[in-house]
């Protein structure tokens, strides 16, 4: 009731709140950051770092399902995936939990939500489309769960794209944002619109520029683990090109782990 009585329209009163909420959602992370780093030092960080950072000795792959799960029991109790996530990705950023155990922990909040969207679809006015969607949703997580996380090949690839993703975010300052509004909203939008036009033409722009993406993924990443087999053309640093994707940054990185 602010601005029931106020000047300004409600596109104008919408805006506003949008920026607000994201003013105090970044503060509220910032402060949430400093937070953990000031309580979590000396033998508290070595507890959590332990418990966090799960490891079975007689079987290893246990131990991430056992994260999956505990990521699932969070979610379902706080009825949102995103409050799981962004808890735990400072404590990522801080060390107390090691990127490829906070996988886990993301699979299994990605698992626990859907239970969120069958308790909504019970409780919808129209249960049948309601339970559809749901479905969906379960059905769309559970074999992305099943394609990226049994097999340790295919769950090195989201690991890898995350730990690329990372050194382009600390190098460029501006890439976090560039990345949210392309991935997010651009490509999004992009591929609504195109579906307008129908399948024929759909098909003929998008696999194209879905082929080139995944030929560009392919030789960035023979850039990174094996530049030798690449042509001389594809081997050069444009001057444009990011410090963690050029190959003369890349070779040096690896001479220093050798020493």
């Amino acid at each position: 009731h602010l601005f029931t009585d106020g000047p300004l329209s409600d596109a104008a009163v919408g805006w506003l709140l949008l920026v607000v909420s994201l003013a105090a959602l970044t503060t509220c992370l910032i402060v949430l950051v400093k937070l953990l780093q000031s309580i979590f030092r000396g033998r508290a960080a070595v507890w959590m770092k332990g418990f966090l950072n799960l490891e079975f000795q007689r079987c290893s792959c246990l131990a991430d399902y056992v994260l999956v799960a505990f990521g699932m029991v969070i979610t379902i109790l706080m009825q949102s995936s995103s409050i799981t996530t962004s808890t735990l990705t400072p404590l990522v950023g801080i060390g107390l939990i090691r990127l490829d155990k906070m996988f886990p922990f993301t699979v299994g909040a990605n698992l626990g939500t859907t239970v969120t969207g069958l308790m909504s679809a019970f409780a919808s006015s129209n249960i049948e489309i309601g339970l559809q969607v749901a479905a969906a949703h379960f059905l769309f997580n559970v074999f992305g769960f099943l394609i990226w996380f049994p097999l340790p090949a295919a769950r090195a690839v989201p690991l890898s794209m995350a730990r690329s993703l990372g050194r382009l975010a600390a190098d460029m300052q501006w890439f976090p944002l560039v990345y949210i509004v392309v991935v997010f909203a651009a490509v999004p939008a992009f591929l609504f619109v195109l579906s307008l036009s129908g399948t024929v033409v759909f098909c003929g722009v998008a696999i194209p520029i879905g082929v080139l993406f995944f030929v560009t993924l392919a030789v960035l990443r023979l850039r990174r683990v094996r530049p030798q087999c690449l042509p001389n053309a594809l081997r050069r640093d444009p001057a444009w090109m990011p410090g963690p994707l050029r190959v003369e940054k890349i070779e040096q990185a690896g001479s220093k782990d050798l020493e």
